[in-house]
């Protein structure tokens, strides 16, 4: 997880496999922010790294982070592997070096 999110390594699941975990660690060790007493307004860190994930996804989607990424510059190397990575694929034009034919 730490080198997927310090080189940009399959972002994507990098993004959802930490809610995924953040999720889980909070639901069973965490028992969803318990123990539930009176006074106890602790939810857990569990659901803030979620929500965390979730914003470097939602920024992920908003801007186009990718150039400076290992995955920048695998997807020049291997077609299609922006599907992995990627959030939101790239369309690539004419302008890119697709010639378009089908």
């Amino acid at each position: 997880m730490a080198f997927a999110l310090f080189t940009g390594f399959l972002r994507k699941l990098a993004y959802i496999g930490g809610i995924a975990l953040s999720l889980l660690i909070w639901a069973v060790p965490e028992g969803f922010g318990g123990p539930y007493v009176p006074g106890s307004f602790d939810i857990g860190t569990g659901l803030v790294y979620a929500l965390a994930f979730l914003l470097l996804l939602a920024l992920e989607v908003s801007h186009d982070s990718s150039r400076g990424t290992l995955d920048a510059r695998i997807e020049r190397r291997i077609p299609g592997w922006d599907r992995w990575a990627e959030v939101v694929p790239q369309r690539r034009s004419t302008a890119d070096g697709d010639m378009g034919g089908g």
